[in-house]
């Protein structure tokens, strides 16, 4: 058999660095590529399924350099000729976008990592309205504070963090006086016009590869603690869905894994409301569904195939499971 080629995925503590060494390691792939694993912490779950695991300087901490955080990213890509590399943590995004093009041309790895003004406008949910707006796409109505005219607001409302992730801070409310309370006790809202309800919500993953639409699912969910814990794929579902996708994905430009979540208005058009510009951590889920896109973007970039896929109709049940590793 000839040799492995090698792949470097970080966030071997995260769902979503977990999510992306599954979907290699439980696929065609497992025979053609060996994970090298990179996170902040030892005896991260996933560093046991990796060929090797290296951890990071903490970029967080304030006496932590770029410099040397990104001397140890080049390094470890360099030591193991890895051929590309997953982003499998949030905060990463932001630099690796801005030193993509510098670590591409010091390793020759590709990064799998979305343009600066994608990441950008993905971080921030007022942004991504704005985005939205800009382009006449539909979108769910947002203002800052400062922009409420509290004679024409339709409630109900949603306040949320402009910058937030798993549902935390997120509030509904009916009137001035819950808008007023939920608006200073969150830092840097917006305030987001009501869309739909928890069943015409979905979560949608899309492919985009060198200025392409290559695949998309649409899924239904249902969230505990912020994070996906049961999920459904029908072929039943709304199809302006798939138009509205690819439109909005043509417009932003990502590259590679794009997460959509949106719901459906009361006319049934479809909103987004938030962008996650990566794989997200419903990445294996959505494997299991059929829609492996670890697998056929590896595949894509590092051995010129394209694959067909077959959805199959059923539910996802994520659940809590435990790792033995002998002394």
């Amino acid at each position: 058999m000839s040799e492995k080629t090698n792949i470097a995925v970080t966030g071997t503590g995260s769902l979503i660095g977990q999510a992306i060494i599954k979907s290699v390691q439980r696929s065609t792939l497992k025979d053609k590529i060996n994970v090298i694993g990179l996170d902040y912490f030892e005896n991260t779950v996933a560093s046991f399924w990796c060929s090797a695991n290296y951890v990071l300087p903490d970029i967080l901490k304030p006496d932590v350099t770029e410099k040397e955080w990104l001397d140890v990213i080049v390094s470890t890509i360099k030591k193991h000729h890895c051929k590309l590399l997953f982003a499998g943590v949030d905060f990463e995004l932001p630099l690796l976008a801005k030193n993509k093009s510098f670590i591409e041309e010091q390793t020759g790895a590709i990064i799998m990592v979305c343009p600066e003004n994608v990441i950008t406008i993905a971080d921030d949910k007022y942004l991504t309205s704005q985005f939205l707006k800009k382009n006449n796409l539909a979108h769910p109505e947002s203002y800052l504070p400062g922009e409420l005219n509290e004679l024409s607001l339709d409630f109900p409302l949603i306040v949320k963090p402009r910058k937030g992730a798993r549902s935390v801070g997120v509030s509904k409310v009916k009137n001035v006086q819950e808008l007023t309370t939920a608006i200073t006790s969150v830092k840097d809202p917006v305030i987001q016009e009501c869309v739909g309800n928890e069943e015409t919500e979905y979560t949608c993953g899309v492919i985009f590869l060198n200025g392409e639409f290559k695949k998309l699912i649409v899924l239904r969910r249902i969230l505990k603690a912020g994070n996906t814990y049961l999920s459904y794929y029908k072929n039943d579902f709304p199809q302006i869905i798939t138009s509205y996708l690819k439109e909005v994905a043509t417009k932003l430009q990502p590259f590679g894994a794009c997460n959509f979540q949106l719901r459906l208005d009361a006319d049934g058009q479809p909103k987004i409301f938030e962008i996650n510009a990566r794989h997200s951590g419903t990445t294996y889920i959505r494997a299991l569904f059929g829609f492996k896109e670890v697998e056929y973007i590896v595949n894509y970039l590092l051995f010129n195939q394209e694959m067909d896929f077959h959805l199959e109709e059923g539910t996802v049940v994520r659940y809590y499971d435990e790792f033995f590793v002998k002394a």
